[in-house]
C-alpha cells in the first residue's frame, strides 16, 4: 500500500484527523504506535501497529482496522499498553516519558469534549 493511501500518512484521505501518537518503543531503529484519530463525526479512533524501521506505519491497516473509542476505553488500552511495556522495558525514564505523553493526549482530548459540549 502506498503512501497515500493509509490511515497514518494521509487520514485526509478517509475522513480522519489524528488526534495524537503515543510511542512505546525506544525509538532505536523501530516503531511501536498507538494512534488515535477523529472522523468527521467527531468519534475516537485508535489502532496499533508496530515494527523495525522498514515497513511504515500502518501501511497495511484500512479504516475499518480502527478500533471506535470513548475517553475511558482508550485510557484503559493506554494504561494496559504501558503496563506491558514497563514489563520489557526496565528503564524507568523511557516509562516516565510515555505516561507524560498519554497525560497529555488524554488531558487534551478531554479539553475538546468539554468546548464541543459547551
Amino acid at each position: 500500500m502506498s503512501w497515500s493511501r493509509d490511515v497514518y500518512h494521509n487520514p485526509e484521505y478517509f475522513g480522519l484527523e489524528i488526534v495524537g501518537c503515543i510511542d512505546f518503543s525506544d525509538g532505536c531503529y523501530q516503531f511501536d504506535y498507538t494512534v488515535v484519530w477523529r472522523n468527521a463525526e467527531g468519534q475516537l479512533l485508535f489502532a496499533d501497529d508496530s515494527g523495525c524501521s522498514c515497513p511504515s506505519p500502518f501501511e497495511s491497516h484500512k479504516l475499518e482496522d480502527l478500533k471506535p473509542a470513548t475517553l475511558h476505553t482508550l485510557q484503559a488500552h493506554l494504561e494496559a499498553r504501558l503496563k506491558e511495556n514497563g514489563d520489557y522495558y526496565s528503564r524507568e525514564s523511557e516509562n516516565e516519558r510515555i505516561q507524560g505523553e498519554i497525560v497529555a493526549l488524554l488531558s487534551r482530548i478531554r479539553m475538546e469534549s468539554l468546548k464541543e459540549a459547551a
